[in-house]
């Protein structure tokens, strides 16, 4: 059995007053409200407002996925919904593409066009909570038409609406799956963010660093990663873009992963907050309080989530859910005890949802801001998964930044070294996994068999069938109309802003396929990302 972080550090066996001798209260931690926020932004923490507790929706149909919301709410799901697409959505293709027929609604919610996202959110109110939508950059742009869509066509005052509906590009560099290029996924993604911040949309755009997490990245690796990240789309939009810092401040926010390694995962939360707000008024310039304090949600991991002895997951997710209200997060969605197996099964989504009330009602954990501030060992651990990020940050900003040291094979090469390291560590049994390596039980003597939620072939089938009725009663007139405008304003240059098309497209009833397929043309590209549907329109 080793004892060290996951990104290095030996771990001694006591810690005491000599390992915290360098911190000074005042500039190293502060009290909760104040800079640099290692203890949190709210000198009340919870008392004032308590995380929002959800899960991640999206199986079968958009009907599915709908009831399947209202349920959660019935379930205790409070302050926002969250759903996450499924990868032909994700990869802005339609579902009666040829590479979608099977894909469809398997792992997510089929979010192909405006009509989708209707059925999706029938009954279901845009005010009152949040609204959360995930799955890769490309469709980022898609999910903003959606949301402005359907509050215009419901009367809903869009000031009124928050959530998040974006991502970086960088998702789908470190786990997601996405067919768009690089740059047109960067270029979209300053579009939606650009569109955004100019029209004061309170909608979020998620910096995703549990995907590198959660493909084998250690902590400190994930912190330089995530202010990476931060780092760049902020300079984008301020240099080019020609944005306020501080008014772009009010656009991301970290999804940060929390594994098993509970004081580990705490600490590098804390020193997120800490080396984020350094970065905002250093670097930066933040001339706001409120552009230092970078706003984190967490996702439980669902890598940690075992195939074997999957109750031992319940375990597990209620570890992490500790964690992430000891550090005061904004936000949780959970990994469920069947994750390694499909998507949520009631039973499994209630547990975890109760896992989260549980922690905030009983354990008196939200009762008082940063608990474990203080402690000898956790304040030496932030400090040192602090140092060994910087130690990285500095290898990425020395090859040119992130987007430089992607090209070059930096991160990849880092990502699955770390990755490697960590199965050697499960197969010599230095890293320990009860189910897996440690106490584990032939599959034949598991008491417990997961329930699994399912979907057929021929609910696919049905998904696309559906697509492609419903293509043919449309106002073609409108939707090529909207898709001319689209593809004139696409071929004038990166920086000139998609949005107002892309939205008029939605409102048209213009497919994803089609809106994506469309700027992909005019970029010199072709229309189908497979090459294998032609493109349905005159363009050029």
């Amino acid at each position: 059995m080793k004892y060290t972080t996951d990104f290095g550090y030996e771990i001694k066996p006591v810690y005491g007053p000599g390992d915290v001798a360098g911190i000074e209260y005042e500039r190293d931690l502060g009290d909760p409200g104040r800079f640099p926020y290692t203890r949190g932004y709210h000198a009340n923490g919870y008392r004032g407002r308590m995380w929002t507790r959800r899960m991640t929706a999206g199986l079968g149909s958009s009907r599915d996925t709908n009831e399947l919301l209202k349920k959660y709410r019935e379930m205790g799901q409070r302050g926002g919904l969250c759903v996450i697409h499924d990868r032909p959505s994700s990869s802005c293709i339609d579902a009666d593409h040829p590479m979608a027929r099977r894909e469809n609604g398997v792992l997510g919610w089929p979010g192909s066009s405006l009509l989708e996202f209707e059925e999706l959110m029938e009954g279901v109110p845009l005010t009152g909570q949040s609204i959360t939508l995930l799955g890769c950059c490309a469709p980022s742009s898609l999910r903003l038409a959606y949301v402005i869509a359907l509050a215009e066509k419901r009367g809903d005052a869009l000031a009124e609406i928050h959530g998040s509906v974006t991502e970086s590009p960088f998702s789908n560099v470190f786990g997601q799956t996405d067919v768009q290029p690089f740059d047109l996924n960067m270029k979209l993604f300053l579009d939606t963010a650009e569109h955004i911040v100019r029209n004061r949309i309170r909608m979020r755009s998620g910096l995703v660093g549990q995907h590198f997490q959660e493909s084998g990245g250690n902590n400190a690796q994930v912190l330089a990663i995530e202010l990476s990240m931060l780092k760049e789309v902020c300079s984008r939009l301020v240099n080019e873009r020609g944005l306020d810092f501080d008014d772009v401040m009010r656009l991301p926010y970290q999804l940060v992963s929390i594994g098993t390694r509970f004081f580990e995962e705490v600490a590098k939360v804390r020193a997120l907050r800490r080396m984020w707000a350094k970065m905002a008024k250093e670097h930066f310039g933040a001339k706001q309080e409120k552009s230092c304090q970078l706003l984190i949600a967490v996702h439980t991991s669902g890598r940690t989530m075992t195939y074997q002895q999957p109750l031992n997951n319940i375990v597990r997710c209620a570890i992490q859910t500790l964690a992430g209200a000891m550090v005061g997060c904004t936000a949780i969605d959970n990994a469920t005890l069947d994750n390694a197996y499909a998507e949520p099964s009631p039973l499994a989504a209630l547990m975890s949802l109760n896992t989260q009330h549980i922690v905030a009602v009983e354990t008196g954990a939200a009762d008082v801001v940063d608990p474990l501030a203080g402690s000898y060992f956790v304040e030496r651990l932030t400090s040192e998964v602090e140092a060994a990020g910087y130690r990285i940050l500095a290898e990425i900003d020395a090859r040119g930044g992130l987007v430089a040291a992607i090209e070059s094979g930096y991160i990849e090469k880092m990502l699955n070294e770390e990755a490697n390291k960590k199965f050697r560590e499960l197969d010599s049994k230095e890293r320990l996994v009860v189910g897996v390596n440690h106490l584990a039980i032939p599959p034949e003597e598991e008491p417990f068999k997961i329930p699994v939620r399912e979907v057929e072939a021929s609910d696919s089938e049905a998904i696309a069938e559906r697509m492609a009725a419903w293509k043919r009663t449309r106002d073609m007139a409108q939707v090529e109309a909207s898709v001319r405008r689209l593809y004139a304003d696409a071929g004038k240059g990166d920086r000139f802003n998609l949005m107002p098309a892309i939205i008029d497209a939605v409102k048209a009833y213009a497919s994803a396929g089609e809106i994506i397929g469309t700027i992909r043309v005019a970029r010199g590209l072709k229309y189908d990302p497979f090459d294998m549907i032609r493109c349905p329109f005159a363009l050029g």
